[in-house]
């Protein structure tokens, strides 16, 4: 669902956000510095150092609450240091949590419930995003509809959230994946935009962006939420059980920066895609596609009632079912082998 840069970062050469201000491929390292202090009553009082695995194996601008938290001071205002490490590929992600070689995770929820099949020592600790905005598009101008999927090329990722998402869009179209031709890829913006591909599957806050940053037009699309799939989280955090019950300030100090930091970068897009940047000066697109992009995620990050980071019983029952209903699950677990919300800052 995301774009590739111009290297696979290796898990084992990894740069953390702690240790370093660089570029993905970059393996020199210059210390981080605080710009502003934050406050939480649940700081642990020694800091804690924490290994959080990526969702994949390059970075992108969905790390923008993890740079700012570090760069602002929330980490550290919160007792703990953060170091970002990346998966060798999307389904990895979950592995690196649950053999405890990360503490903590951002992984899909699919990922998750996929964790709980297999008895994974995993639990999601927060939602990243609130609702489901992937989906289906064309370039700019090309209509796309239920009725135009048959015979078409599709990119897909391999990762168990397009797995899972694709399946809705064609049956609400009456088609199964023998009517459509899937083609496996890195990043689908170049493809679909230069007819190697009919139809990218994706995301808003990914393709949106990417189309408008290299034609200057918006892309054409159909949404998964509004044929068949559920309207559930795409992303959220994650973290090793083992880890979690040993360090339970530590968490909660993580999600305190994090949702500090969400609120400060969510107020300050053009700020928080800059900092973000100077990590990762070799992420591969420009500024412009960076600050819509933020601006696009932002968007699918509180909850109605305007709270970050708060799961419920509902969400994981609601994905839990529709993953049943196409043969992915065969029974759904109780919403608290899913997730806890016992680890988010209090107010």
């Amino acid at each position: 669902m995301k774009p590739a840069r111009l290297l696979v970062l290796a898990l084992a050469l990894s740069v953390g956000i702690i240790a370093a201000a660089c570029g993905g491929s970059d393996t020199n390292t210059t210390p981080a510095t605080s710009s502003a202090a934050a406050t939480s009553t649940s700081t642990p009082a020694e800091p804690v150092n924490i290994t959080l695995s990526y969702d994949w194996p390059t970075v992108d601008f969905m790390a923008v609450p993890i740079v700012v938290a570090d760069e602002k001071g929330y980490f550290a205002a919160n007792g703990v240091n953060v170091e970002m490490i990346f998966p060798p590929d999307p389904a990895s992600a979950t592995k690196i949590l649950a053999t405890g070689d990360s503490n903590l995770g951002l992984i899909t929820t699919s990922d998750m419930a996929f964790a709980v099949k297999s008895n994974l020592p995993v639990i999601s600790i927060g939602n990243y995003t609130t609702g489901n905005n992937w989906g289906l598009f064309t370039k700019p101008g090309v209509t796309i509809g239920l009725d135009t999927l048959k015979g078409k090329k599709i990119s897909t990722y391999g990762d168990s959230w397009t797995n899972a998402m694709l399946p809705f869009v064609l049956k609400a179209a009456g088609l199964t994946d023998k009517d459509v031709e899937q083609v496996v890829v890195d990043w689908d913006l170049p493809l679909l935009l230069n007819g190697k591909i009919d139809i990218a599957t994706n995301t808003t806050n990914f393709l949106i962006p990417g189309v408008k940053d290299e034609t200057g037009k918006n892309p054409e699309w159909i949404l998964a939420r509004d044929n068949g799939a559920p309207n559930t989280p795409v992303w959220v955090y994650a973290g090793n059980k083992d880890w979690l019950a040993k360090n339970p300030a530590a968490a909660k100090g993580f999600l305190a920066a994090i949702a500090q930091a969400t609120e400060w970068a969510g107020a300050n897009p053009d700020e928080a895609a800059t900092l973000y940047e100077k990590a990762y000066s070799d992420n591969g697109y420009s500024h412009e596609y960076n600050v819509i992009g933020w601006k696009e995620t932002f968007i699918f990050m509180k909850n109605n009632d305007g709270s970050l980071l708060t799961q419920s019983d509902e969400q994981w029952t609601q994905l839990g079912d529709a993953l049943k209903s196409i043969g992915q699950l065969d029974t759904v677990a109780e919403p608290s082998a899913y997730y806890t919300n016992e680890y988010l800052p209090t107010k």
